[in-house]
C-alpha cells in the first residue's frame, strides 16, 4: 500500500529531531500499528534489527538487551534503529530499556528506537515514572475517515459502517467472510 499514515512522518521528523528520545507507539490491535513501524523501516537510511515479542513465550529482558548490543554493532557512521514489537509482553521491558537507554547517552551511541506497544494499561504502569523524559508517546487509533477515504476509496456511510480498520477493506464487498 502506498498510502502512509500521518503517524509515519511524525515518527521519522522525530527521528531526526535533535533531542533523541525513545519513540513508543501504542494504540489497539489491528490499526496498522506495525504497517506504521514497516514504513518507518523501509524509509531508514542506516542499520536496521526489527523484534517481536508476539509468541507464545516472549521471554524475558535478555531478549531485548541481545537486539540492543547487535544494533549497538551494527552502529557506524549513521545512526542504527531497533524497532522491538509487542514490546509490554516482556517482563522487565521497563527497567532493562531505560539502563540501557541511559548507558547509550552517556557513551552518545547513535541510535534510534521504536517500541510498539497494543496494550496501554501495561505501557503506562511502567513508563511514566522509570521512563520519565526519556520517550515521545505515539497514539495509534483507529483510522480516521479521511485517512480510509485516501487508502482505500470510501465514502463516510463505509467508514460509518465497518469503521476505521484497514483489514475491513478486503471484507466490504464480501460480509460474510
Amino acid at each position: 500500500m502506498a498510502f502512509h499514515r500521518p503517524i509515519v512522518t511524525e515518527i521519522q521528523k522525530g527521528f531526526r529531531a535533535a533531542l533523541n528520545l525513545i519513540h513508543i507507539m501504542i494504540g489497539p490491535r489491528q490499526v496498522g500499528k506495525n504497517t506504521a513501524g514497516s514504513a518507518v523501516l523501509d524509509s531508514w537510511n542506516g542499520p536496521i534489527r526489527y523484534a517481536t515479542a508476539d509468541m507464545p513465550v516472549p521471554g524475558g529482558p535478555e531478549r531485548i538487551e541481545t537486539r540492543w548490543h547487535l544494533v549497538r554493532k551494527d552502529t557506524g557512521d549513521k545512526p542504527s534503529l531497533l524497532i522491538l514489537d509487542e514490546i509490554q509482553k516482556v517482563s522487565g521491558w521497563v527497567e532493562t530499556v531505560k539502563y540501557l537507554w541511559d548507558e547509550d547517552r552517556r557513551n552518545h551511541t547513535p541510535m534510534r528506537i521504536l517500541l510498539l506497544d497494543s496494550s496501554a494499561l501495561l505501557l503506562t504502569k511502567g513508563t511514566t515514572e522509570s521512563l520519565a523524559g526519556r520517550f515521545y508517546l505515539h497514539r495509534c487509533l483507529h483510522w480516521s475517515y479521511p485517512e480510509m477515504r485516501d487508502a482505500f476509496v470510501w465514502n463516510p456511510d463505509q467508514w460509518i459502517y465497518f469503521g476505521g480498520y484497514p483489514g475491513a477493506a478486503d471484507f466490504i464487498h464480501n460480509e460474510s467472510m
